[in-house]
């Protein structure tokens, strides 16, 4: 939820403390209240809407209609659509919402034949999303006004939605037809757990647990900062994020190990490299405490494919 994460990270960039948001898209969090410790996985608020306020000005509509919930999501949506859509020429001739998280569309739906648009553009998730997709087609709008939507309207409710869905377009960071190696080995793993298909949500959870399984260097998300976040705890371990700010390796030996490497800078791509198995590191931590120590094994990995990324290299 937007608000609560607006409250987390408010708390965390107070305190410090590492944030990292799988989900809420509030676009405060990494706008306004950014800080070198809060993270996301994965959307802000803004772009499903403004990528298809793009889509549906390219498609020649003039004219568009907006409903959504009134709570920050949908707003923030709204605005990411019209921002796009009326910089293309287009205008958002009427904005309609209802408050979260109701569902007595009928009205709005009224109003939006009376109002005679070239297209629809709506923000809806979850059981609201199945009911408006449905509501809007058994109103007859369907075949004469173009529905238009953040992805949120069909990920996980195209089933609920049925033929009613048919022709929809929506935008979003994640879609189930990627068909690409590493998202269908991710689905099909997360089929055999929980017996049921992964949505938006999951890989979101998946992608944040991705960022806090092994690493983060601060350039890596664009902050200009010396600074790596790391945890090499195990899946049935208790988390331990660890903090290095202005790391160094003051020595390392000559023994050798290779290990296959991945990147979230590169993502779906993998290959052995050939690191030194012992370095030396002195650095900050978190209490801005200097702390000098030898790593091995992972950690040594780990901490040297991470400082790689604040030289500006990669490991491919």
């Amino acid at each position: 939820h937007s608000g609560v994460a607006m409250a987390m990270a408010k708390v965390a960039k107070d305190t410090g403390t590492l944030l990292l948001v799988p989900n809420a898209g509030a676009d405060a969090v990494t706008g306004p209240m950014c800080a070198p410790n809060i993270f996301r996985s994965s959307f802000s608020n803004w772009q499903p809407g403004y990528s298809m306020g793009e889509v549906v000005a390219k498609k020649g509509h003039k004219k568009v209609v907006t409903i959504t919930w009134k709570y920050a999501a949908g707003d923030e949506s709204v605005r990411g659509f019209k921002e796009a859509f009326e910089k293309a020429g287009g205008s958002v001739v009427k904005e309609l919402s209802l408050p979260f998280p109701g569902v007595e569309f009928q009205a709005l739906l009224t109003e939006i034949a009376a109002s005679k648009p070239d297209a629809v553009y709506t923000f809806f998730a979850g059981g609201g999303a199945v009911k408006f997709v449905k509501d809007y087609a058994a109103a007859g709008l369907k075949k004469s006004i173009p529905l238009y939507g953040a992805g949120f309207l069909t990920d996980g409710t195209l089933e609920a939605q049925g033929a009613d869905a048919d022709g929809l377009l929506t935008t979003l960071h994640y879609s189930d037809a990627l068909n690409t190696p590493r998202d269908n080995a991710f689905r099909l793993a997360y089929a055999k757990t929980y017996k049921l298909q992964p949505d938006v949500y999951a890989v979101q959870g998946y992608d944040a647990a991705q960022m806090l399984g092994i690493g983060l260097a601060a350039v890596k998300i664009g902050v200009p900062l010396r600074v790596i976040v790391m945890d090499l705890a195990g899946e049935d371990q208790p988390k331990a994020p660890r903090y290095f700010v202005n790391p160094e390796i003051l020595e390392s030996n000559n023994e050798k190990q290779s290990y296959e490497e991945g990147c979230l800078s590169v993502p779906d791509f993998y290959d052995e490299v050939e690191r030194p198995n012992r370095v030396k590191l002195r650095y900050l931590n978190y209490k801005g405490e200097q702390v000098e120590e030898w790593a091995e094994g992972m950690y040594a990995v780990c901490i040297q494919h991470e400082m790689d990324h604040l030289h500006g290299t990669l490991f491919i």
